[in-house]
């Protein structure tokens, strides 16, 4: 394959990612290999579904040099390993995918795969922690796959990575890991709980006996359907999801308002940077919003995008509101989350990485103990990303 055919391909793979929702925003990554000494992959920063394959950057294997102005991937290293210790590889994709992701917060070194996934091999080997971007994390997947016999790494506390000898192998292996990840998690709990079925509400009853610390007082009391909002000049559009909109405009005191009203128009007063806000209610983020815990970063993603702590606020609309001053969610309790951004792209981010850090939040149960990031290197990705990646992604979709 020459180099523009690569491009495009990778062009494609890209938005296809995104469509797929293997990853959030920007986070993740592809390329694909045109030669023995090099490989064309997605730049830093870029959004996927604006990508031309003038953008793509062709990368040396050997030494990681690269021409021109336009920066590639940070994970550029982890690749180019894959590429040199795998000939089954030609095309990579670096995936968040939610249950690789849950898997690879579990402390767990490897999941055992069943016969129904060829390309898996016989087990998926969890590659050893290391920081986005860093030696130790491109050492760690270079370990991991001199002793895997399939084509998927799952990398710690991170995500993962599938190749195959093209884009739609790539993408299949990605496929079927979801699947092995979600059948393992499944088979877990029927172990843990000595049962022959698996059912989602019951594995959420016994995380929250195992998650909750009671109440102390009472919760903010509104029921669904909940709210979303955006700015819009002085006031806010509150969508409620029974598809009404209603334009909220100075003092709200007395008028007939959804509850939810209140802690928008507080939000909103409180926090200038915020300019969309999402009431996230899946199942995952209920059950964690009625433990009464605050939720700290399982996955490097939602240190980054979301913060270092997301707090479970009880009682009033100003908490909540300043909660969000230093996280870009807030658990309501018994009600889901808040999950807010600087446009809707921002907040859907954040969403989908609140409910997978909920998913494995709940899922470590089965697991005892399961430990998150360490504070340091937490604070260090946010920090990193609010300093430097957002802007370069804002920039990106202007």
């Amino acid at each position: 394959m020459n180099e523009r055919e690569a491009k495009e391909k990778v062009v494609k793979a890209g938005i296809r990612l995104v469509e797929s929702g293997l990853i959030a925003r920007t986070w993740g990554n592809v390329s694909c290999r045109i030669s023995d000494t090099h490989f064309v992959i997605t730049p830093s920063g870029r959004d996927y579904l604006s990508l031309t394959p003038d953008e793509i950057v062709t990368v040396a294997i050997t030494d990681l040099s690269y021409t021109g102005d336009i920066k590639p991937s940070g994970e550029k290293g982890v690749h180019a390993e894959i590429y040199k210790g795998s000939s089954k590889a030609d095309f990579i994709i670096h995936t968040h995918q939610e249950n690789a992701s849950v898997i690879s917060t579990l402390g767990v070194d490897s999941i055992q795969i069943k016969d129904s996934y060829p390309l898996l091999g016989k087990e998926i080997i969890c590659a050893s922690y290391g920081l986005p971007g860093t030696k130790k994390l491109r050492m760690g997947v270079a370990k991991a796959l001199e002793n895997s016999s399939g084509n998927a790494i799952i990398m710690k506390n991170h995500g993962a990575v599938c190749f195959g000898k093209d884009d739609m192998e790539a993408f299949q292996v990605a496929s079927d890991l979801e699947l092995a990840c979600l059948e393992f998690l499944k088979d877990r709990f029927m172990k843990v709980e000595h049962v022959k079925e698996f059912e989602a509400g019951k594995l959420h009853q016994f995380a929250l006996s195992k998650l909750s610390k009671g109440w102390r007082g009472n919760s903010f009391e509104f029921k669904p359907p909940y709210c979303n909002s955006e700015r819009v000049g002085d006031g806010f559009m509150l969508h409620t999801k029974n598809n009404q909109s209603i334009l909220v405009k100075g003092d709200i005191t007395g008028k007939e308002l959804p509850k939810e009203a209140i802690i928008h128009s507080e939000i909103y007063s409180k926090n200038k940077d915020i300019n969309y806000i999402i009431h996230a209610d899946a199942p995952n983020i209920v059950t964690v919003s009625k433990a009464n815990i605050a939720l700290f970063p399982l996955v490097d993603d939602f240190a980054q995008i979301v913060g270092t702590k997301v707090k479970t606020v009880i009682e009033s609309p100003s908490k909540i509101a300043d909660a969000l001053k230093s996280s870009a969610a807030v658990l309501i309790g018994n009600h889901g989350a808040l999950c807010c951004g600087a446009n809707e792209g921002d907040a859907t981010a954040v969403q989908m990485i609140v409910e997978k850090n909920c998913n494995a939040k709940i899922c470590g149960t089965l697991f005892g103990n399961v430990k998150p990031l360490s504070r340091l290197d937490s604070k260090l990705m946010r920090f990193v990303y609010l300093k430097k990646y957002s802007k370069q992604i804002s920039s990106s979709e202007k």
